[in-house]
């Protein structure tokens, strides 16, 4: 049995600002205004409670707790299983996770209420030590290793991979390419969609940082508008 899982999606949620009741029958109530409204179920499935009235509040509990258990349970449901991770001079307690090409990805549960650390290195040529470690701690840590592991391992082109920044400024392309009235073939528009929709989930606070980015371009408009007059005088 996964012991570790819903007490960790309980931190999880918890530093998302979402309250978590004490498990019962079987299931991790998650609360919004101190209710019950989504159930947990032992093996990551989330269902919303019969017995409670759906809303928007419900809907953005049931969303968030949606996307961290599947996250959690799978970690904690590897670390578990995992055997320890041997190598010279390395006395942290890490869990070898996944072993590729001289790249090892492994987990680490920490002490008290800190719950989980992720790293990444690269085996020595006799794999007897690891060495040029990369790690990963706070929210969505997990992936981030996963996806660290992979290019570091050559499992995937790194070349092919964007950073979140990059994402929320393509995400940003494509909405306004939809939304500019343009002309576009059907297939153009539904593969823009599909786009954006992926992206709307690959971003955790997509919509803080496109209106952060959208609040740069207007700063930066207003500085070349007030500059703009000076620049065209002549010397």
């Amino acid at each position: 049995m996964n012991d570790q899982f819903f007490p960790e999606l309980a931190r999880r949620l918890k530093r998302e600002g979402v309250a978590t009741g004490p498990v019962e029958k079987g299931c991790l109530p998650v609360l919004a205004d101190g209710t019950a409204v989504v159930l947990v179920m032992p093996r990551g499935t989330v269902a919303f409670n019969a017995d409670v009235e759906r809303g928007p509040d419900a809907d953005n509990v049931y969303n968030l707790t949606f996307a961290l258990s599947r996250e959690v349970y799978e970690y904690t449901q590897a670390m578990a299983s995992a055997p320890p991770l041997v190598a010279e001079g390395l006395h942290e307690g890490f869990r070898l996770l996944a072993d590729f090409n001289g790249v090892v990805l492994a987990g680490q549960e920490l002490e008290g209420d800190w719950g989980y650390k992720f790293a990444t290195w690269r085996r020595s040529p006799d794999r007897t030590a690891v060495a040029n470690g990369d790690y990963f701690d706070g929210g969505h840590y997990y992936e981030a290793a996963k996806l660290d592991f992979a290019c570091r391992a050559g499992l995937v082109q790194e070349s092919r991979q964007f950073t979140d920044e990059q994402l929320v400024e393509l995400y940003r392309c494509a909405c306004e390419t939809l939304e500019s009235g343009y002309p576009m073939t059907k297939e153009r528009r539904e593969i823009l969609e599909r786009t954006a929709e992926q992206m709307e989930n690959s971003v955790d606070d997509l919509d803080e940082r496109v209106s952060q980015s959208n609040q740069r371009e207007l700063e930066a408009a207003e500085q070349q508008a007030d500059s703009g007059p000076e620049m065209g005088l002549s010397p």
